[in-house]
């Protein structure tokens, strides 16, 4: 099935071998490529020397020189803006520093160096202000860096002043990192990660205070802090410049000026290479050489040295490296006399592992590698409480993550998800019958750990392009290769396992040696800009060679094949009959993994099951309908946005039955009474938000209760009671959901209003159904207030426009315009209506049987005798809605990507999200439309005698 990769355990052996060779007993080594941020810091470097000032390395300085681009930066990133800001704002401060003292590089003119310096910042104050990522990409230290590197340049030229709209939120960051920081406390014995960033805090710091905190030259083994460290102590550190020079000479740069990021990161690769290699399926057999056992003593003479945990670096403690320094001698079988109880006592927090002490947000990665390593140790169940820890962590970070999950050391979405599936599928196999976590979570938690791993599995196989890669990312493939192989693994995964199977045998031919060609745009490494690192790119490109060679899958025809009524329904509509059959099958697979969970919450609201209807069969359908579009658009809003419109959508057809079953036969004779209790209780639940005393039982009805005001209570009576209280239940859970409470005031407005004019046109449509009759309207009229109000779709896009401004937005209002908002409640209606006009085609008969008005029961039918006549033209006005919705959704696209950027909390660039959001919406609604005109898809009434 796969290609035949020859000598694989040898390239294996010879990269043990190289990396154990590597290291030099004084300074470790690094094979991070160089960075130009790190670069200008070393060519900012003078020293006197027999009586003259010269520069240190004005080989760094020819370096900048080389790399600066045509339009004036220094290496930019295509997935990070931050990287170009930084790398561009240091360069051009070097050549600031230059051109007023040349020194000994007098042959370089200067006129060139200041036409160098006018692009530099020109390009500069472009980036600056298109700098939209500085959330989402969240390089280390950024906050402390680029206000610095700002402050700087204006020293340097009083000139320069830049204005961008993300300096607020630059200047918020630190303002909130300074308040839990205090440059003071590197002045005592214990180290701080603030070391790394020396650099940023020249003229707040007074140098000669922090030499202490050298460890073999480096400070932090960061060569930009250690130049900053070597250019403001005094006296002279030769301790300092020793280090740097090695690192000029043994780093990736071999003397031609470039300096790498960090070095050493000696621990790092060393776990790295180890692990990533045999957790693929090399064994101990195939790597064995005496530099296997050199490297193992290394990493446990490191944990010796550090008590019980380490860092990239000696003396850089952190808990991602300590995890997989964990794993790595768990892996050797060389763990005795090291335990992850150090690293629990230093790292562990409240809901999570910290990377290092002092982080300012959670690392995903940091927490996948602690709970890989616990869960590979033989003593696992002693860790049961952070091996839950992370799970849940780990699974509510997936779950609130709006696109491809993200994290700060690393630029691609690929490589964390590798991890999470790496110790997902951990989860799932040893949570088997008979294996240690079997009693370990319950049910719930597995589910949303299935649905984890379905999607990780699922989108990275819809990801892959034509040549068999993953966006032209040799190492990136290698992550996705490795992902698919672990879910290969999964009977969960079991219906995609030649999907899986041909995805790995067409990216074989990319892992080749021939085809393996890293560029700039495979530096997605973080730390204060982004790097490569060649020797862990070696094992993940060897490691994916493995899993493949070894990958075996036992396909279950009867599985890859396995249909059903409504699977075969969906294919039949204009939306999914041009999706692949496969593509198809994998939504409702994972569809099917949310209906569990949706059933553990059919009876949150309404007693579903006291309520005289049919059996709630949307239950197994309402997943696909949000799935099966998220996956068809690629447009991956949350999972929990996801399971939220899920439980919505089931709230939909559960208040139809309500109202249908239970609220119309209890005021049959007092309709005008059910209008009084809506207000009522609408009003009660919106006072409660508006004065934030949300669960205060003032007026609040949570179960079934009776008017204590009447002496006896009729049947009648207890009747209304319970429906208020029902109708109570309702409108609390829409009204007081944790992201309607967070949303802009501007969509909680709307949705209160939606939802108000929502259970009142249920009320009219009682009264409606009463006579059978058409309201003295005109269907027009009707069709797109009262009728429209109907059914659930604007009060629930109000809702899902909440959820996105609470989330996506933090906060800020969807609609910044009058225009956008305009637009958008034109859709709505658009939609609204459409949706009523597809349902009542789909309801005909239903509706007759029950007496429920519907659309054709108008007079502008009556001149057609046939009700299959009037059908079709009631669908012809739908699809006229449906016009006028696409045109409509586009002339709102136009008009938010036409309006500024705003700049907040929110991550990357909101507008296009927000688009993306409400075409979504769109689509579910379209489908559903789609499905209505296929199959009435509503539960009945349970007539008497039936």
């Amino acid at each position: 099935m796969f290609a035949k990769f020859d000598m694989l355990e040898e390239e294996a052996r010879a990269l043990v071998r190289k990396v154990g060779n590597a290291v030099d007993p004084i300074y470790g080594f690094s094979t991070t490529s160089c960075q130009i941020y790190d670069t200008a810091w070393a060519a900012m470097i003078s020293k006197e020397e027999h009586g003259d000032k010269v520069w240190l390395f004005p080989e760094s300085f020819k370096y900048l020189l080389e790399k600066q681009g045509e339009d004036g930066s220094w290496e930019r990133h295509p997935r990070s803006k931050t990287v170009g800001v930084l790398n561009t704002a240091a360069a051009c401060l070097a050549l600031l520093r230059h051109v007023k003292n040349p020194l000994q590089l007098q042959d370089i003119a200067a006129q060139d160096i200041e036409l160098r310096i006018q692009r530099g910042l020109r390009s500069l104050e472009e980036q600056l202000i298109a700098w939209d990522d500085v959330l989402d990409t969240n390089h280390i230290g950024v906050e402390m860096i680029v206000p610095a590197l700002l402050d700087y340049l204006q020293a340097e030229d009083e000139n320069v002043d830049f204005e961008f709209e993300s300096h607020s939120l630059l200047m918020q960051m630190y303002k909130e990192k300074m308040a839990r920081f205090s440059p003071e406390s590197l002045y005592r014995a214990r180290p701080s990660s603030a070391l790394h960033n020396l650099e940023a805090l020249i003229g707040k710091l007074d140098f000669d205070k922090v030499g202490h905190h050298l460890y073999n030259g480096s400070m932090m083994a960061s060569p930009s802090s250690t130049a900053a460290f070597l250019m403001h102590a005094s006296p002279w550190s030769h301790e300092a410049e020793a280090y740097l020079r090695h690192v000029f000479e043994a780093g990736t740069g071999k003397g031609s000026g470039g300096f790498p990021g960090t070095y050493p990161t000696t621990y790092f690769e060393l776990n790295w290479v180890l692990s990533t290699l045999m957790k693929s399926g090399f064994t101990l057999s195939d790597l064995e050489c005496d530099e296997l056992s050199s490297i193992a003593n290394t990493i446990a003479e490191g944990f010796e040295c550090d008590h019980g945990v380490i860092g990239f670096a000696p003396r850089a403690v952190d808990v991602d490296d300590t995890a997989k320094g964990l794993l790595t001698l768990t892996l050797l079988g060389m763990d005795e006399g090291v335990s992850p109880a150090p690293m629990i006592a230093m790292f562990e927090a409240k809901d999570h592992f910290l990377t290092f002490l002092g982080e300012r947000d959670p690392s995903f990665t940091s927490n996948c590698h602690v709970l890989l390593s616990l869960l590979h140790r033989t003593d696992l169940l002693q860790y049961l409480p952070q091996i839950r820890k992370t799970t849940t962590f780990l699974c509510e970070a997936w779950w609130a993550c709006d696109g491809q999950i993200k994290d700060k050391w690393h630029l691609s979405h690929l490589y964390p998800t590798m991890l999470m599936v790496q110790a997902f599928a951990e989860i799932l196999l040893k949570s088997a019958e008979g294996e240690p976590l079997h009693d370990a979570f319950d049910a719930a938690t597995l589910s949303r750990v299935s649905i984890c791993v379905f999607q990780a599995c699922l989108r990275t196989l819809l990801a892959q392009s034509q040549d068999g890669s993953w966006h032209g990312q040799p190492e990136a493939s290698c992550y996705a290769v490795l992902t698919l192989a672990e879910s290969g693994r999964l009977v969960l995964l079991q219906a995609l396992q030649p999907q899986i199977a041909a995805a790995m045998e067409k990216a074989a031919d990319v892992m080749q040696a021939g085809r393996w060609s890293c560029s700039d745009h495979d530096c997605d490494w973080t730390s204060k800009t982004a790097y490569r690192v060649d020797l862990v790119a070696a094992a993940y490109r060897l490691a994916a060679m493995k899993a493949s060679s070894n990958l075996t899958f036992t396909v279950d025809d009867n599985v890859s094949k396995r249909s059903n009524g409504f699977q075969q329904l969906v294919g039949r509509t204009d939306l999914f009959s041009g999706v692949p059959a496969w593509e198809l099958q994998a939504s409702f697979l994972e569809s099917a993994l949310f209906v569990p969970l949706l059933r553990n919450h059919r009876l949150d609201v309404f007693d579903r099951d006291d309520i005289k209807v049919s059996k709630d069969h949307y239950l197994d359908m309402i997943p696909f309908t949000w799935v099966g579009c998220n996956n068809r658009s690629r447009t991956y809003v949350s999972t929990s946005f996801l399971f939220d419109m899920m439980i919505i959508s089931m709230l939909g057809y559960q208040i139809d039955e309500f109202f249908e079953a239970e609220a119309a036969p209890a005021f049959a004779q007092c309709i005008g009474q059910l209008h009084q209790v809506v207000d009522k209780v609408v009003d009660e639940v919106i006072d409660e938000v508006v004065d934030k005393v949300v669960g205060k039982v003032v007026g609040k009805v949570v179960g079934k209760v009776v008017d204590e005001r009447v002496d006896s209570p009729t049947h009648e009576a207890i009747a209304i009671c319970n429906i208020e209280a029902s109708l109570r239940r309702f409108v609390d859970h829409v009204l007081h959901h944790q992201h309607v409470l967070h949303a802009s005031q501007q969509e909680q407005d709307i949705l209160w209003r939606e939802l108000r004019a929502f259970l009142h046109a249920h009320v009219v449509q009682m009264a409606d159904n009463s006579t059978l009759a058409p309201p003295g309207r005109t269907f027009f009229d009707w069709v797109r207030t009262t009728a429209a109000d109907h059914v659930a779709c604007a009060y629930s896009f109000a809702f899902a426009c909440c959820i996105t401004s609470a989330t996506i937005g933090q906060g800020q209002s969807m609609f910044a315009t009058v225009n956008e908002l305009y637009l958008v409640q034109a859709a709505a209606r658009h939609m609204t209506t459409m949706c009523r006009m597809c349902n009542d085609i789909g309801s005909v008969d239903r509706d007759f049987i029950e007496a429920n008005i519907n659309s054709v029961h108008f007079p502008e039918f009556s001149t057609l005798s046939l009700v299959a006549d009037k059908k079709k033209a009631l669908a012809r006005l739908a699809a006229y809605e449906k016009s006028c919705l696409t045109h409509t959704l586009d002339q709102f696209e136009n008009e938010v990507l036409q309006s500024p950027r705003v700049s907040s909390a929110a991550s990357g660039d909101f507008r296009t999200r927000k688009v993306a959001v409400v075409r979504f919406f769109a689509d579910v609604t379209d489908f559903y439309d789609q499905l209505y005109i296929l199959r009435d898809l509503s539960s009945s009434l349970k007539h008497v005698g039936t």
